[in-house]
């Protein structure tokens, strides 16, 4: 029998909790005989001791996690979530000595069960963000949240399979670079930020002049219909025709990731929250560049 909604949240937070507390040997309890991550395939017992003797050390050991986000789909057993967590790191990190302060990390992905249990996880981690907190000592940084934003009064909520539909024809539009005549009917007031202070049709279009054969595919969808939400884990391929966001032209593609969680009202996006993985594309520029930051 399917696991309950709530029965998904609570293994999410134990698995969380037992990384806070460092109950490593309590780990294998949420994990199911078989679990892959980011495409690595581990055993319960040994996903607990990557945790211990890899993730951790690289992150300093003492390590918070906070909860932000947590959207369920009882259908599929699945759920996108997004997290922060607090560290202090001891090693050398990103290419950036440790400067003994905290450092924020913004960690959002997909996980999906098997008898309730962990059984896949799709994670990513917002690297830029890291890196300007480790560049600049006397950084004010603060994570964009999505708990930060209380789910605004609807009056008329969309089912969920209309949320999805409204969602796969942005994407549509986008792929067919209809945006310029298009954008306003998905968005509400475009000229308004959207993301982190930024403006998305910004981003959008800058990203899409440095790589014009820029094309997306949805890997996975969740609408909830409750909060009018739509999360969202996204794979770009395209190839570079100038420098943009450390990319470099060489005449290869390259490909990267997007999470990202969207608040619809009255059919429209009003907000976005999420980050691409350019470091995804990076490594497969520079494979012999600085180590990506480790996934929880």
């Amino acid at each position: 029998m399917p696991a309950s909604a709530s029965e998904l949240v609570a293994t999410i937070r134990g698995w969380t909790q037992c990384v806070n507390e460092k109950r490593w040997n309590d780990l294998p309890k949420y994990v199911h005989s078989t679990y892959n991550q980011n495409d690595i395939e581990y055993t319960p017992e040994s996903w607990a001791i990557h945790l211990r003797e890899h993730v951790a050390p690289q992150l300093g050991g003492d390590i918070i996690i906070n909860e932000d986000s947590i959207i369920v789909d009882e259908n599929t057993q699945c759920a996108s979530f997004s997290i922060w967590v607090k560290f202090k790191p001891e090693v050398p990190l990103l290419g950036y000595l440790p400067k003994g302060r905290d450092i924020l990390l913004v960690e959002r992905g997909f996980v999906w069960f098997t008898d309730g249990k962990l059984s896949k996880a799709l994670l990513a981690v917002n690297s830029d963000d890291i890196r300007k907190q480790l560049a600049d000592p006397d950084a004010n940084f603060m994570p964009n949240l999505i708990n930060e934003d209380p789910v605004p009064k609807i009056e008329a909520p969309l089912p969920r399979k209309k949320l999805e539909e409204i969602y796969r024809a942005y994407v549509d539009s986008f792929n067919a670079r209809r945006t310029q005549s298009e954008y306003a009917k998905y968005v509400h007031r475009p000229e308004a930020a959207l993301n982190n202070k930024t403006l998305a049709r910004r981003i959008m279009d800058d990203t899409v002049t440095a790589i014009p054969d820029l094309q997306v595919q949805i890997h996975t969808l969740i609408a909830d219909e409750e909060s009018q939400r739509v999360a969202v884990w996204l794979k770009f391929t395209g190839t570079p025709v100038k420098e943009y966001a450390g990319l470099v032209v060489d005449g290869n593609a390259v490909q990267f990731t997007e999470h990202a969680t969207y608040q619809f009202v009255d059919g429209k996006i009003q907000r976005i929250w999420g980050f691409m993985d350019w470091d995804e594309a990076r490594q497969q520029q520079r494979p012999a560049g600085p180590k990506p930051i480790p996934v929880l």
